[in-house]
């Protein structure tokens, strides 16, 4: 009898957090004879396929399947066009998920209508450390992440996207599968096309996952530039996709540059650059005090210089990406073998 669950969990170099997540969802309480679960691995080089194997072992439902592109949409596609379920529910190997995950997402799918259901995302540190700790609270404040209604803990709304998703088969055949041109951001393109097609995206009070955020400074500001990079690369190929919440740090980083340049020649100008910069400033410390207030004095020093690194490096990543597109999009206008000049 074909499954009626279908999960699917993309993966590279995750030997450190897949038999968690693998774990957390084997021992829920949804029956696993009703579930598929298939890992789709791009070619990784720590021993993360060994303990999807040992999991195989224990549990017949479980699939080992190849990436060889190595990059999550190719992934999640190539998983979907295998699955069986009437639910397919894409997970992610940095998660650990409640017992009744599955359960609720299936549930939730069949109350509501919705086309994609998910729930708030509750941010882990990704190491030990005091920048850890920071960056796993900065990613649950307003001031850090804008509006973003699953990191802030809202529920029983339908909004324009969700973390990973629970998503009705026939979802597919309707607006397509990902975008394989998009590493990052195609599940944000992909809720675009849902909204697009007249489909809704419900954020259950119910569901929710725990995520475990970057682990240190470099890599969150790596994050910062992969995110906005490929933010406005989602933007321009696919223009329904745009959301201001995304674009805000692009709008601040070069608004205020913009204003200092200008106030070299119009002294208002940069006036208005230095007040613009000191409410900036009070919004960076009021999360900082808040976060402190709640958990350590440390935070109080932390979190304003990672929010500002974060969205320094995101805004102006933004630009590049939006430049890039420029400079490619000409390229392509001119004709192979056209003189350039």
């Amino acid at each position: 009898m074909a499954a009626k669950v279908s999960i699917v969990i993309p993966m590279r170099n995750e030997e450190r957090r897949i038999g968690a997540c693998l774990d957390s969802i084997l021992g829920g309480d949804f029956p696993m004879e009703d579930c598929e679960i298939l890992v789709v691995d791009g070619a990784s080089t720590d021993g993360c396929r060994q303990l999807v194997r040992e999991r195989m072992a224990r549990c017949p439902g479980i699939r080992l399947l190849h990436n060889p592109h190595q990059h999550v949409p190719a992934g999640l596609n190539i998983a979907i066009r295998q699955t069986q379920g009437q639910f397919i529910l894409r997970m992610d190997a940095h998660c650990q998920y409640p017992p009744d995950y599955v359960r609720n997402c299936v549930s939730e799918l069949e109350r509501t209508g919705a086309a994609n259901v998910g729930g708030s995302l509750e941010t882990l540190p990704g190491s030990n450390t005091w920048v850890g700790r920071s960056i796993a609270l900065l990613t649950q404040h307003p001031i850090g992440v804008g509006n973003s209604a699953f990191r802030l803990g809202k529920g029983d709304i339908f909004v324009d996207t969700v973390p990973f998703g629970a998503f009705r088969r026939e979802v597919f055949d309707q607006v397509g599968l990902f975008r394989e041109d998009l590493v990052r951001n195609q599940d944000f393109e992909f809720n675009a096309r849902l909204r697009s097609a007249g489909l809704r995206i419900f954020l259950s009070a119910k569901i929710s996952n725990c995520y475990y955020n970057s682990p240190s400074f470099a890599s969150f500001m790596r994050q910062a530039i992969a995110n906005g990079i490929w933010g406005a690369r989602c933007w321009m190929r696919y223009p329904a996709s745009f959301c201001w919440r995304h674009a805000a740090p692009f709008i601040f980083v070069m608004t205020e540059i913009a204003l200092l340049m200008l106030g070299i020649v119009c002294h208002a100008l940069g006036i208005l650059a230095g007040v613009t910069g000191l409410v900036y400033t009070c919004a960076l410390l009021y999360a900082g005090a808040e976060i402190a207030v709640k958990n350590n004095w440390r935070y109080l020093f932390l979190v304003p210089g990672l929010i500002a690194g974060y969205h320094f490096c995101y805004g102006a990543a933004t630009a590049w990406g939006l430049c890039d597109w420029v400079v490619n999009a000409r390229t392509r206008l001119i004709p192979r073998g056209a003189d350039a000049n």
